[in-house]
């Protein structure tokens, strides 16, 4: 069930009526109807991976007791290692087993020996990346001794698979939505008002803003060997826009409908186009994700080889930066597996992996280099420069997240990059929806620009202006989006 769909607004009315209505006094009451509604919501896909999701989560939860348990014995790594296996195993298997069987094919045919490629196609669950993280976070939590494993199996079952966000996301930590789940919620009129505010802005970047970009974007990447350098180059921006959209506006509707039930899900996205630099940008961009890959890849990962290393060098390497180069390389290239079963990933996340890199290096001969020219760091000209910067290198790295072949990517990059990036672009589209398209992009940007300090654009609408004003925005917004809806695109990080 899509969230920017007409089944997911007759479903949502209704589990809220019953919610509030039937549940209102009672915790475990509470707690069943979200767990048959995300269950439904689920399944109205395909109904028979509810088997997948029932089976990954009852498995945490045993794997969660086991851990718990065995810590007393010190035998709990054995039971984490088989948490681990389980929930690994079953993403690789679903995720990426065709493409580890195209690639030895490939690989054996640089020896001339051809092998017949396999029939078997594994077709990939929605959301399995998502909610297999969430599994992830909550043994290893255990093992951690951060959370207790809880013994309410319907508790587990509920924070793994909880409606808003088992299709793509904010990966909410269960150490910070358990205990959300095991005290009663109270209706709070401002808090169900400050939801649909939320969702509202969702939809409207989502099927405004989104869904109509998808359609130049689409074409432009689709059709690049017939366009110029300035047309890919728009394309490439349409995109980055596009995909910024889609899935920031997806996570407002993740939020707030979470919020419609009393239940407070982390922030996903922060402005991360406005920011000065790539370090800055990625604490900005899929927070919950970033923050996940930092928690249990990139720090175990840096304190276990700073434990290695016996010298204050390392290949002639200071020791801070040897470590921060393998972290950085290892996390980023499993960031981009996450993102998908294909080579343009892994190089896109390679790429960001570098740029954090080349950022770290540069760090202190850039501070050095300030004081004696006498340039303030607040310096406007310098953000200036510093967040073009920034906007071009993850520009040019959407380019590979977007194309389907590596390929297609160099060759994209190729004919962007050529002279014919400084000579008229050339559309072949209808300029009046073209248009209408650019203006709503601009209004778009324009508003994120100025609502920057709050959690989500319009936010501040509640505080700041009178009853009369705020409704005429939501008119406006409604409006908008019923008369100038894209295509009706899915959300693009369904995908993984």
């Amino acid at each position: 069930m899509l969230f920017n769909s007409i089944s997911f607004g007759i479903f949502l009315p209704i589990v809220f009526c019953i919610y509030w209505i039937l549940a209102r006094k009672s915790t475990e009451l509470q707690n069943n109807i979200l767990l048959v509604a995300s269950y439904f919501f689920y399944g109205w896909w395909d109904w028979r991976l509810l088997f997948l999701l029932l089976f990954i989560s009852v498995a945490n939860y045993l794997s969660g007791i086991k851990i718990e348990k065995a810590q007393v014995s010190g035998r709990s790594r054995l039971w984490l290692a088989i948490g681990l296996i389980i929930n690994i195993g079953t993403l690789g298997v679903f995720k990426y087993f065709n493409f580890f069987i195209d690639s030895f094919v490939d690989l054996v045919s640089l020896t001339g020996y051809h092998l017949p490629r396999s029939s078997v196609r594994i077709v990939l669950p929605l959301g399995i990346s998502f909610y297999i993280f969430l599994s992830l976070s909550y043994i290893i939590d255990i093992y951690k001794k951060k959370i207790p494993a809880d013994r309410n199996i319907l508790n587990v079952l509920l924070t793994l698979s909880f409606f808003p966000i088992v299709l793509a996301g904010p990966i909410q930590r269960p150490a910070t939505l358990l205990p959300q789940l095991t005290v009663q919620r109270h209706f709070d009129y401002s808090e169900v008002t400050d939801g649909l505010r939320q969702i509202l802005w969702g939809l409207f970047v989502k099927i405004v803003i989104a869904d109509n970009l998808a359609f130049y974007a689409d074409d432009i990447f689709r059709n690049f060997s017939v366009y110029n350098g300035s047309m890919l180059f728009l394309g490439a921006v349409l995109y980055s826009i596009q995909i910024y959209a889609d899935f920031s506006g997806y996570s407002d509707i993740a939020i707030g409908t979470a919020k419609l039930f009393g239940i407070k899900l982390m922030r996903n996205f922060a402005y991360p186009y406005f920011a000065r630099d790539i370090v800055e940008f990625w604490k900005r961009w899929h927070i919950s994700l970033t923050s996940w890959f930092r928690d249990y890849i990139f720090l175990p990962l840096s304190f276990s080889v700073s434990f290695k290393l016996k010298s204050d060098r390392m290949m002639y390497i200071k020791s801070d930066i040897f470590i921060y180069i393998v972290a950085s390389s290892v996390t980023w290239f499993l960031t981009g597996m996450w993102h998908g079963a294909n080579y343009t990933f892994l190089v896109w996340g390679l790429m960001h992996g570098l740029f954090l890199i080349v950022y770290r290096l540069q760090v202190k001969p850039r501070k050095k280099l300030f004081r004696k020219l006498g340039i303030s760091n607040s310096n406007r000209i310098v953000i200036l420069l510093e967040s073009f910067v920034t906007l071009t290198v993850v520009l040019i790295a959407w380019v590979f997240f977007r194309s389907d072949s590596l390929g297609a990517a160099t060759d994209y990059l190729g004919i962007m990059l050529s002279k014919s990036l400084f000579s008229m672009p050339v559309f072949t589209y209808s300029r009046k929806m073209l248009l209408v398209t650019v203006l709503l992009t601009m209004m778009f940007l324009i508003i994120e620009w100025f609502g920057r300090e709050e959690q989500y654009a319009i936010a501040g609408l509640k505080t700041k202006y009178p009853a009369m004003m705020r409704w005429a925005v939501y008119y406006c917004l409604i409006l908008v989006t019923f008369f100038f809806a894209g295509s009706g695109q899915k959300f693009i990080y369904f995908q993984f």
